[in-house]
């Protein structure tokens, strides 16, 4: 038997009706779809960090620990390598356009190999401690090129001279860092990454505040070992002043990521909402059309056309729909994500970067059949234990 003139038929009975739920399916697709990209962005953001570096910074959120434990940390048993951070905040023209620098040193070749910075790019900036290199999301949110200068203001005092004003020279471009992006928890949201020489501001930085850093990055020989070592830098340090705290960069980075708002939990709870909303739309549309047409059922059985044939033809009219809808709704989840890059990079919204891929794709087409199976599930169990002759006849 053809199927598809009777499926066509069935679905053009109500254009209208068949149009509007049609473009519903879409939107509830592509709802389902972007969710799907988000949680899988943020767990990636999680992923890419490893788990043999560890974050210590100060235990009672004093804000800074003396460069000075670095030699002490080296000495601990698994550690590969350890280097400074510091972080200078402040703005460029007025406060509406914030900007921070991150000041590394060299141990970072160690500590953080993973930061995207070739040997050449370490030694220009050895060579010119007030320059700076941006990063992709950086370099696009600031509009700078190479030899600009970015001047980084912030209170009159944070210089040794008095003044409050950091002026930079932009060096280069480097990647973003693995698990570094808008939306992943770093300073001020993340607006990208600047790093600076921390020479520079031990030269320039106030007296009392040189030999201080926000954190010190630790690498460790292997990842089972991060948290044995985190356990042996907080006992070492538990009397000293200040105390040090010690985490996995991959733990650090989830409980980012999961702070205030957990937006993996939130886009699964969306995009469930949205696969309820397609089931529901699915079944009410499909229960309808059998509704409609038990009559012809009944004229089809009369014909010779088994149970059998005709729970094929409902469950095709409502897969055809519904995969057609999951196609739809896959390439508006495509374009919502590259919006959402291009917004995410200029700073517009505090996400990470989305990535449609096929496994996003797979989900859908595999809710899509999930969907039209359980919607043909109802109206398939009425059309067999109705009296189709009684319907036929007009007999209620």
């Amino acid at each position: 038997m053809k199927f598809v003139p009777l499926v066509w038929a069935a679905l053009s009975r109500n254009r209208t009706e068949s149009v509007l739920t049609l473009v519903a399916l879409s939107v509830a697709f592509a709802l389902f779809g972007a969710m799907i990209a988000v949680n899988a962005a943020y767990q990636q953001a999680i992923d890419d960090v490893r788990m043999d570096r560890l974050i210590v910074a100060c235990a009672f959120d004093c804000g800074t620990i003396p460069l000075g434990y670095r030699e002490q940390l080296a000495r601990i048993a698994g550690v590969t390598g350890v280097g400074p951070q510091l972080w200078l905040q402040g703005y460029q023209q007025d406060e509406r356009h914030p900007i921070t620098v991150m000041f590394v040193d060299e141990g970072m070749r160690s500590a953080w190999p993973e930061l995207p910075m070739s040997p050449a790019d370490w030694k220009a900036l050895d060579v010119a401690p007030s320059g700076i290199f941006l990063t992709r999301t950086a370099a696009a949110r600031h509009s700078v090129r190479v030899g600009d200068t970015v001047t980084l203001n912030t209170q009159p005092g944070s210089r040794a001279d008095g003044s409050g004003t950091w002026p930079f020279t932009v060096l280069g471009f480097i990647p973003d860092p693995p698990g570094w992006g808008p939306g992943t928890g770093g300073p001020l949201s993340n607006p990208g990454m600047i790093v600076g020489n921390l020479r520079y501001w031990q030269n320039a930085g106030d007296l009392d505040e040189r030999d201080l850093v926000n954190v010190l990055r630790v690498a460790v020989d292997r990842p089972e070992h991060a948290r044995a070592v985190c356990r042996a830098i907080e006992a070492r340090f538990t009397n000293a002043t200040p105390a040090l705290y010690c985490v996995p960069a991959r733990e650090d980075a989830q409980e980012l990521a999961d702070a205030n708002i957990n937006m993996r939990q939130i886009s699964l709870g969306i995009g469930a909402a949205g696969l309820f909303m397609i089931l529901f739309l699915g079944a009410n549309g499909i229960a309808e059309s059998v509704r409609e047409r038990l009559s012809e059922f009944g004229v089809l059985n009369a014909m010779g056309y088994g149970d059998g044939r005709i729970a094929a033809l409902v469950l095709l009219e409502a897969t055809m729909p519904t995969l057609l809808a999951a196609l739809i709704g896959s390439a508006l989840a495509l374009g919502v994500s590259v919006l959402v890059a291009h917004l995410a990079i200029k700073g517009a919204v505090n996400l990470p970067e989305m990535h449609a891929s096929l496994a996003a794709f797979g989900w859908a087409l595999a809710a899509a059949l999930l969907v039209a199976l359980l919607s043909a599930v109802a109206p398939l169990y009425r059309l067999r234990h109705s009296d189709v002759a009684a319907v036929i006849a007009g007999r209620p």
